[in-house]
C-alpha cells in the first residue's frame, strides 16, 4: 500500500489521522442538521456540547460565539422556532421571489439555476464509486447539502482508517504482507476528498451562507452554515498540505 502524504513526524500522522476521525463524526452532526428539522432532543445536546473554540477572531470563532449566544438563550420555543426557520431558509416556505437558500448544489451551479442538473448526476457517480448509495425512496435529489456532507463524512472515516492502516504496515519493517491492491491508499482517498470540496462544495457553499444569512430570522442556521463552510476550508487546507510533494492545488 503506498503511503505519499507527507508527514513532518510520527505525531504530525497522528494528528491527521485524528482530525479525519473527527471529521467523519461533526461532517456526520452537520449532515443531520442540513437534512431535517432538528428535534428538541437534538437541540439540547448541540447546547450541551458547548462550541467551545479560540477566540482569535476567525470567521470560525465568531460562528461558534453566535450560537453558543443563540443555544444560551433559545427559549422554551426554541423546537418550533428553528422549525420555522428551517422551512423559511431551507424550503423557501412563504417566501415568493428572490434567490432563496435551497440546499441543492444545482441550483447554484446550473445556468437555468434549478434543480436536478449536471452536479446532481455527478455527485451520484462519485457516491457510487465510492460506496455512499442516496435511497431512491428518499425523493431528495442527491446534491442536497446533507447528502455531501454525509460523503465527506464518509471519505474522512476511510482516510483516518487507511492513514492506521498504513502506520502499521510500516511499523513492521519485517511484515512480508502486503496490502489488497484493490483497497485505496490515504492518498488516493485524500484526493477524492479534495477534489469533491474543489468541484462540489466549495463551488457553492459560500453562495447558499450569503444566502442562509438574507432569510434567516435567528442566528443558529446563519452561524451553523458559516462553521461549515469554515471547517470545509479547514478541511482542504490540511488536504492540501498532505498532498503538497504531488502538487496538487
Amino acid at each position: 500500500m503506498g503511503n505519499h502524504l507527507t508527514f513532518v513526524e510520527d505525531t504530525s500522522r497522528e494528528d491527521a489521522r485524528a482530525f479525519f476521525e473527527n471529521a467523519q463524526a461533526f461532517y456526520a452532526l452537520l449532515s443531520s442538521i442540513f437534512y431535517l428539522e432538528l428535534t428538541e432532543e437534538q437541540i439540547n445536546g448541540l447546547a450541551e456540547s458547548g462550541f467551545d473554540y479560540p477566540d482569535d477572531d476567525t470567521d470560525m470563532a465568531h460562528a461558534c460565539a453566535d450560537m453558543r449566544r443563540y443555544l444560551a438563550r433559545r427559549g422554551a420555543n426554541a423546537r418550533q422556532d428553528l422549525a420555522v426557520d428551517y422551512a423559511r431558509v431551507f424550503l423557501a416556505a412563504g417566501v415568493y421571489e428572490g434567490d432563496t437558500a435551497v440546499p441543492y448544489e444545482s441550483v447554484y451551479t446550473s445556468p437555468e439555476g434549478i434543480m436536478m442538473q449536471d452536479s446532481r448526476d455527478d455527485v451520484v457517480r462519485i457516491y457510487a464509486e465510492n460506496g455512499l448509495v442516496i435511497p431512491r425512496d428518499l425523493n431528495v435529489p442527491e446534491d442536497h447539502l446533507a447528502f455531501e456532507l454525509e460523503f465527506m463524512s464518509r471519505m474522512s472515516g476511510r482516510i483516518a482508517e487507511a492513514i492506521q492502516a498504513e502506520t502499521e504496515v510500516e511499523a513492521d519493517a519485517e511484515t512480508e504482507v502486503e496490502a489488497d491492491a484493490e483497497t485505496p491508499s490515504a492518498e488516493a482517498l485524500a484526493r477524492t476528498q479534495l477534489a469533491f470540496i474543489d468541484e462540489h462544495l466549495l463551488n457553492w457553499v459560500p453562495d447558499l451562507l450569503s444566502r442562509v444569512e438574507t432569510w434567516a430570522k435567528l442566528p443558529f442556521y446563519p452561524a451553523i452554515t458559516k462553521m461549515t463552510l469554515c471547517y470545509i476550508r479547514e478541511n482542504r487546507a490540511l488536504l492540501e498540505e498532505l498532498l503538497e510533494p504531488a502538487k496538487i492545488s
